[in-house]
């Protein structure tokens, strides 16, 4: 009962009245444990209450408690035993017949509302004992259609389940082939969550199957709560399921063809839309959108590209943000490696201000500690690398494509997460739109890269990285393919062209002095000597830019730079403390960022630079 202490008095109450009502029910199956007289015990109706309360704390906190009384389960198996041999039939003839199948119906409906309650399916041996009897192909399709929404929901809620169930794939394959449309459903949805994304074919939809999930998600639209009466799918969990399902590209196809986009943008357009279904419609449309033909018609719909960008401007959900961002970004960016248009020319500008130059790591984050040791050492023999980690600020999106752009090379590291990953794939299948060049790592054993991956990576020579040794073996021959792409000192051969325009005599102070760098990147304790203190003191002008407010303004005057532009009013003296240590620490970036992300001319950044360069910190 501990989780009853963060509820209000009344919830306590209800939760309260409840749980002796269980205790009722329980108390009176105990003294029996027969099926008949379940029929007998009035108090049986406390858990229909339980599955009809609203959606919260309160009901979480009963369920919960239900769940610790084993005796539940032992009523389902009891149930569920009697069913499968006949037995059930000795009640024909009793009026009971009515209660002992809206028992059975309850304990189902419970699967779709509580993760604690599929947990103990799957930690029970329950799930093992529906295959079982699934196996058998002697149920007929009521039993089966209960059996199998027990499993897909015992499956989509709690991860832990999959792994139980598989061991059984083939069975789920086998209902997947039904002649009724709604057995089909259930099954796919099911294996939508099991199979592993190499094992895509096993989830190929038929037209009747996906019709019937389509009308479900009308159906389930159409309520107030998100659920249909007729099918008692959630909206919710139709969506996600439609995108578990659109990872086979076939699927993709289809559900454009049957109308599927209508209903996603109906969805993204409606008011009453939940942000969990707006979430999950664009997710939808950010996978739809990866084939080709899908995209060309996506295109021509004006109200629903107008309704994802007003999202994306105006939501304060974050992962709603993200998904119309991605969505909209495959729409306009990204060329579909895996497809017939393959041949046609493929967009390859770049925004302004673009700069090749660095190595770019394109990882899930799955991968991320391997991938960390691989930047390190990358880093350590003179490049610049750009990874995620320390990189993304604000737009995601906009940022990882900043990155590609202005990527010499392209590190795809390959695994079975990277491959199911919607971010992963945009930001792959991105680089390839703008014909970068592409080096793979296999980050998994045994990894087979098919579908959109295969495609990208063709004949193309992979290093395998997936155990340390290998790591070791491969890394120097990585920086032999890299030779001089992505060098650090390639990108530095324009900053001492500085020197002739700016005058400045040493601009090599943008980093530390040559003798305190080790060869191994890092920087050597030893400090200067006095010589090299003397020597840099007599070229810079010592001060406290801290304590600068109006002399900020003079001092940028002095020195040639405009100060009618809005960027420097508000520029402050810890500002220019900021910039001065970061042209120290990072001088590429800095440059850059002047450049692009300020949108100051090289004649600004110049005058800035060599002003900074004479002020001593």
């Amino acid at each position: 009962m501990d989780a009853q202490q963060s509820l209000t008095e009344e919830q306590n109450a209800t939760v309260e009245t409840y749980c002796h009502g269980i205790d009722k029910f329980m108390v009176k199956f105990k003294e029996s444990r027969d099926l008949e007289a379940l029929t007998s015990i009035e108090e049986w109706n406390v858990l229909g209450m339980i599955y009809h309360l609203k959606t919260g704390d309160a009901k979480s906190a009963i369920i919960k408690y239900l769940v610790c009384h084993d005796e539940i389960f032992d009523i389902f198996t009891l149930f569920w035993k009697n069913l499968v041999k006949g037995k059930f039939s000795i009640f024909l003839k009793l009026k009971k017949k009515k209660k002992l199948l809206a028992l059975l119906n309850i304990i189902g409906n419970l699967t779709d509302c509580s993760d604690e309650f599929n947990y103990a399916f799957g930690n029970k041996g329950l799930l093992t004992l529906l295959f079982r009897d699934l196996k058998t192909r002697t149920l007929g399709d009521t039993l089966i259609c209960y059996a199998l929404k027990i499993i897909y929901n015992s499956c989509w809620r709690v991860p832990e389940n999959r792994v139980i169930c598989r061991e059984f794939v083939d069975t789920l394959q086998e209902y997947s082939q039904s002649t009724s449309p709604e057995i089909q459903a259930i099954a796919f949805l099911a294996l939508s969550y099991i199979v592993d994304k190499s094992e895509v074919h096993k989830i190929s939809l038929n037209e009747p199957c996906l019709k019937f999930l389509l009308h479900a998600l009308r159906s389930a639209m159409s309520e107030p709560d998100g659920r249909s009466r007729v099918y008692f799918y959630s909206t919710f969990e139709v969506l996600q399921g439609l995108n578990q399902l659109a990872i086979n590209d076939c699927n993709k196809l289809l559900i454009v063809e049957l109308g599927g986009i209508d209903v996603l943008e109906r969805i993204l357009m409606e008011e009453g839309s939940s942000n969990e279904e707006k979430l999950w419609a664009a997710r939808g449309i950010w996978q739809l959108a990866f084939k080709e033909e899908n995209k060309v018609k996506i295109r021509q719909r004006t109200t629903l590209l107008h309704t994802l960008k007003k999202i994306k401007e105006t939501t304060k959900d974050s992962d709603v943000k993200e998904a119309c961002s991605g969505a909209l970004f495959v729409i306009n960016e990204v060329f579909d490696i895996d497809d017939e248009f393959k041949g046609h020319t493929v967009k390859s500008e770049v925004s302004s201000g673009h700069v090749e130059g660095h190595i770019m790591i394109s990882y899930q984050h799955a991968s991320q500690e391997r991938m960390l040791r691989v930047k390190r050492h990358l880093e350590e023999s003179g490049y610049n690398v750009w990874m995620d980690v320390d990189k993304m600020k604000g737009d995601i999106l906009d940022s990882m494509a900043k990155a590609v752009q202005r990527a010499s090379v392209v590190l795809v590291c390959m695994s079975r997460k990277f491959k199911e990953s919607q971010h992963c794939r945009t930001e792959a299948t991105y680089a390839y739109t703008l014909k970068k060049d592409i080096i793979p790592l296999m980050l998994q054993d045994q990894f087979t890269t098919e579908d959109w991956l295969g495609a990208l990576m063709g004949m193309k020579k992979y290093y395998p990285m997936f155990s340390d040794d290998l790591m070791r073996q491969c890394l120097p021959d990585l920086v032999s393919e890299l030779s001089d792409r992505g060098k650090r000192e390639k990108l530095d051969l324009a900053l001492p062209l500085l020197d002739k325009v700016t005058g400045a005599s040493n601009l090599t102070t943008h980093g530390p002095p040559e003798n305190d760098v080790d060869r191994s990147g890092g920087i050597k304790d030893d400090k200067p000597t006095a010589n090299e203190d003397e020597g840099n003191s007599r070229m810079q002008t010592s001060v406290d830019l801290v304590q600068w407010d109006e002399d900020v303004g003079e001092w940028l005057r002095s020195h040639g730079i405009d100060m009618s532009k809005d960027i420097f009013k508000k520029v402050e003296g810890i500002r220019l403390k900021q910039i001065k240590k970061l042209l120290n620490l990072a001088p590429e970036f800095c440059l850059t960022s002047l450049k692009d992300e300020l949108g100051l001319s090289l004649r600004v950044v110049l005058s800035l630079v060599d002003a900074l360069e004479k002020l001593s910190i």
